[in-house]
């Protein structure tokens, strides 16, 4: 079967952006694109309690299935070849794209849509996806140009399952878009947890420094002898992950993470760093698990 990669619409140009980044990179893969439009089921007001009637719902798929349409066809313009359908479903928009993602191979939002709130709704719908979707997810910036190439792919590594993971991921992605793929690890002190704690006094920095390194190349090496045409470059950063992630990322066509690390709380599906890349992402983010 042919893969299918879904991307969430709302309307928004900022989610079109990111309709348009998922189209570019179906192409690229041969997949067909599924873009789904989530229209949540209206309630009428009901006063002294009586129960919330549902409104009609034709006028609203019936605009919905325009839009969708007419964006549909605007990518078949512009991607010919490309395989492209239009889902109107009524559902939460996280809702209906972890459906979408059951048979998907990946997932692409935007980071920001409709509403008052637009940071805190649709950060909560990409992060809500990124955290429980079944594939991949990509989370998409506002303003990224689509076909923007910078030529390099950054991972985050920290030894964890979930960032080799990751690491698969994009050694692919940098095989298929003949890119450089840099591997970041971030590295700092431990942190004291008092004025008793032992670790103030027995902790050796540059064995810290070395111990990362060498788990840096551990990490890699086996990617590295499975693809043997991409060129990677390793690099160890002191400081906070989330930090040198952002800061990696802001000249990266991709941005791959796992989505929880060594670090995350065992009850966490999206680890700290994984979420504060989904709502701030200076790139496209993949969020791999």
């Amino acid at each position: 079967m042919t893969p299918s990669i879904v991307a969430g619409y709302d309307g928004s140009p900022a989610s079109e952006t990111a309709v348009w980044w998922a189209a570019a990179e179906a192409e690229r893969r041969h997949a067909n694109l599924r873009v789904t439009y989530a229209v949540p089921l209206p309630l009428s007001n009901a006063p002294l309690g009586i129960p919330s009637i549902p409104l009609p719902t034709d006028l609203l798929r019936d605009a919905a299935e325009h839009l969708v349409a007419e964006l549909a066809q605007r990518i078949r313009g512009t991607h010919p070849q490309l395989s492209v359908d239009a889902v109107v479903t009524f559902a939460g928009a996280a809702q209906a794209l972890l459906r979408e993602a059951t048979s998907a191979v990946l997932v692409v939002v935007g980071s920001r849509g409709l509403g008052a709130f637009r940071d805190l709704a649709m950060g909560s719908v990409s992060a809500h996806v990124a955290t429980h979707a079944t594939c991949p997810v990509v989370v998409v910036p506002p303003q990224w140009q689509t076909g923007r190439r910078t030529g390099e792919i950054v991972v985050g590594v920290d030894g964890s399952k979930c960032s080799l993971e990751a690491i698969e991921f994009a050694f692919e992605r940098a095989q298929a878009r003949q890119a450089t793929l840099t591997a970041v690890m971030a590295w700092h002190d431990p942190v004291s947890t008092g004025p008793k704690d032992p670790l103030l006094y027995i902790y050796d920095v540059d064995a810290l420094e070395e111990e990362s390194a060498a788990l840096l190349a551990e990490s890699i090496a086996g990617h590295r002898d499975k693809f043997p045409d991409v060129l990677v470059r390793e690099e160890l950063v002191r400081g906070i992950a989330r930090d040198v992630l952002i800061a990696a990322g802001k000249a990266a066509e991709l941005l791959v993470v796992g989505s929880r690390g060594r670090g995350a709380f065992r009850g966490l599906l999206l680890g700290s760093t994984s979420r504060a890349l989904v709502h701030h992402p200076p790139c496209p983010v993949a969020v791999v698990r």
